[in-house]
């Protein structure tokens, strides 16, 4: 790989006596992670159910090393279920560091693809409220569909810029992840042609830009909140340079904890993380609260929607009202043109903002019918798979069994010698993990997997 000799010199500055094992690292193989969704699954069970796991991330534990020579993990029916995300063992430090707690209101700022907030919103579980952002449009779509695909229930998506979520969020976080946009040279080893595009002049620019999306988050953070402010690449300028100005102009917030992984040093391609706190000051949130007071959730929905779902909840739990059991607490059920959602019981009025998603979206009221949402399957407990009357099991402990998981996520009808599908809605699940809808249709069941999920065969060896 050839790199650009204005960045060699700075990191040779930087290193000093280092800088040659710096260099060496480049001549390796990339290390190559995955994270267990501890959403869905373990550590532990994971990697009992994987045989492909290598060593444990040393600073993250949900993470695992493997060896992308070996296997393909994209490429296997647990990765459709969401029982990990693919992720550059470096990447999974920021959010292990900032640590959300439960019942909390977090924001990844800059948010997609996603990664770092599945594992930001499996360490609230699903108590509290997790605020995912990125003012792209096309990547806000993409960190959507990862939120709907890996069982995130309680999130709000938006696509915004940071200044523009003062107006519904000021003073509201307990906790924000910055994971800025940057130079990226932590990724030069994966995406080589990021280093063609180096320059001093792009650090430059992404140095300002990282200073001013750091400006807002003193406005957004409550009394006491914490910040972990993160990039992928190696510059003093965009990294402890933003830290310092960040203290200087905000003397109420102090240095908790900083790092970096340089490549040489570890089996990673490179990140920095800082974490700060606001120690003073009484910054609360002061936007418009949403007043909804129902007893019940089921209050919130008009009469043709309440049929329609208890007429749905029938056919897959035998039982009208059990779909509520797996509704999480502290929110509201509500209704908007058909959509039935779930959402956050104090989140704030979004008005004017760029919202791709406002809670759990369980389905959509069609012609009087329930139609559920992929986002309602994968956002189940394993206690509700456990208890559907009406559910097609699918399997990967044998080649047959393993292709029949693979037609499903190829969006294929299924058919199956002398089996009768009873009408209605089926929940389709893989090992006991809720994987989509189907269905049924007497010797046939309508695959509902939806089609931007799908497996490509293109992509299969």
């Amino acid at each position: 790989m050839r790199l650009p000799s204005a960045f060699l010199t700075k990191r040779e500055q930087q290193l000093g006596e280092d800088f040659p094992l710096f260099l060496q690292s480049y001549e390796q193989p990339r290390a190559s992670g995955l994270r267990a969704n501890r959403l869905k699954i373990t550590p532990e069970a994971l990697h009992t159910l994987v045989p492909f796991l290598r060593e444990p991330v040393p600073w993250c534990k949900d993470g695992f090393y493997f060896n992308e020579g070996d296997t393909r993990p994209a490429k296997h029916p647990y990765y459709y279920a969401g029982l990990y995300y693919i992720q550059e063992p470096s990447a999974m430090l920021p959010a292990d560091l900032l640590q959300a707690e439960r019942r909390q209101h977090v924001l990844d700022l800059c948010a997609a693809p996603g990664g770092k907030s599945v594992q930001l919103a499996a360490q609230l579980g699903r108590e509290g409220l997790l605020v995912v952002n990125d003012p792209h449009p096309q990547r806000a779509k993409v960190l959507l569909k990862n939120m709907e695909r890996y069982g995130v229930v309680n999130a709000v998506v938006l696509n915004e810029t940071p200044e523009r979520l003062l107006q519904a969020f000021s003073g509201y976080f307990d906790k924000i992840l910055v994971d800025a946009p940057c130079s990226g040279e932590g990724m030069f080893r994966k995406e080589p042609e990021m280093a063609k595009e180096w320059s001093e002049e792009s650090v430059a620019k992404y140095a300002s830009w990282q200073a001013e999306i750091l400006s807002t988050v003193p406005k957004l953070l409550r009394a006491d909140g914490e910040v972990v402010y993160s990039t992928c690449t190696f510059s003093e300028e965009e990294n402890e340079r933003q830290v310092e100005g960040f203290l200087s102009a905000n003397p109420d917030f102090e240095l908790l904890d900083m790092r970096r992984l340089w490549p040489h040093e570890v089996r990673g391609e490179g990140h920095f993380a800082a974490k700060m706190k606001r120690i003073s000051g009484t910054h609360s949130f002061a936007s418009e609260k949403r007043r909804r007071q129902p007893a019940r959730h089921s209050l919130s929905l008009s009469n043709s929607a309440h049929e329609a779902i208890a007429q749905f909840s029938e056919q897959v739990w035998q039982d009208a009202k059990r779909w509520q059991e797996w509704l999480p607490s502290g929110g509201y059920i509500v209704e908007r043109a058909g959509h039935i959602l779930w959402e956050w019981e104090d989140l704030p009025v979004l008005r004017g903002l760029k919202v791709l998603r406002s809670g759990w979206l369980l389905g959509m009221v069609e012609k009087g019918r329930f139609r559920p949402s992929p986002a309602f399957a994968l956002g189940l407990p394993l206690e509700a798979v456990q208890a559907a009357k009406q559910r097609f099991e699918l399997s990967t402990k044998t080649e047959e069994e393993r292709y029949l998981a693979i037609r499903y996520l190829r969006g294929e009808t299924i058919q199956q010698e002398g089996k009768v599908w009873p009408k209605g809605w089926h929940l389709v699940s893989l090992e006991g993990y809720p994987l989509g809808w189907a269905k049924g249709a007497g010797h046939w069941l309508k695959n509902e997997f939806p089609p931007g999920w799908r497996w490509e065969d293109r992509d299969e060896r």
